[in-house]
């Protein structure tokens, strides 16, 4: 499932995962640059964590992937691994 994919990649990256009854929301308790939150759905957003401004959302594997190796430094073989085992 989408939302497996995104988790794995919110814990690689060093996010700690909050659950809640619609997805997830994940936090780095150390960096206060990035909010991830997550639906079930497949839909994710990212906030800047200082100003709670969108950043990006979207709703689809490649486009989180793309997202967070932009602003989670999530690494490129990570990212295929993950491309590879999810991918629909």
């Amino acid at each position: 499932m989408l939302i497996d994919a995104m988790r794995i990649v919110a814990r690689e990256t060093g996010f700690t995962i909050v659950d809640h009854t619609f997805g997830f929301t994940a936090v780095r308790e150390d960096d206060d640059r990035h909010l991830l939150f997550c639906l079930s759905t497949g839909e994710w957003s990212i906030y800047d964590s200082r100003t709670a401004r969108l950043i990006t959302n979207g709703f689809d594997l490649g486009s989180f992937l793309a997202a967070a190796r932009r602003y989670f430094d999530l690494s490129s073989a990570t990212a295929e691994a993950v491309q590879k085992e999810y991918a629909a």
